[in-house]
């Protein structure tokens, strides 16, 4: 939930360039927990099945996500660009806003 509140401030920058989605494995009580507890005001898809962790490439370590969080900049062809297991993904915010610009 930390990288969400560290992803917080560039939020806005982020949506300006894309939609922006949270997907998460945990229940809906969960999600809501954690989107109060963060503050953040992103969509959640609930995906307890590793679905999008799957499709994108981010399953590691013989479980989805290796345990892990990342980020995905996924282009308007469904293109992924940029991929990134990472538990810090908030602290890479200006990765992301500068593989946004990039987008053709």
């Amino acid at each position: 939930m930390g990288q969400l509140v560290e992803l917080a401030p560039k939020v806005s920058q982020i949506r300006a360039l894309a939609d922006l989605y949270v997907i998460n494995p945990d229940t809906p009580e969960n999600s809501r927990q954690v989107r109060a507890r963060s503050g953040i005001s992103v969509p959640i898809l609930l995906d307890p099945q590793y679905t999008g962790a799957k499709t994108y490439d981010l399953a590691g370590q013989g479980r989805p996500m290796g345990g892990l969080v990342g980020y995905a900049v996924i282009d308007a062809q469904g293109i992924v660009r940029e991929q990134r297991v990472d538990i810090d993904f908030g602290s890479n915010a200006r990765r992301i806003l500068e593989a946004l610009r990039r987008l053709p």
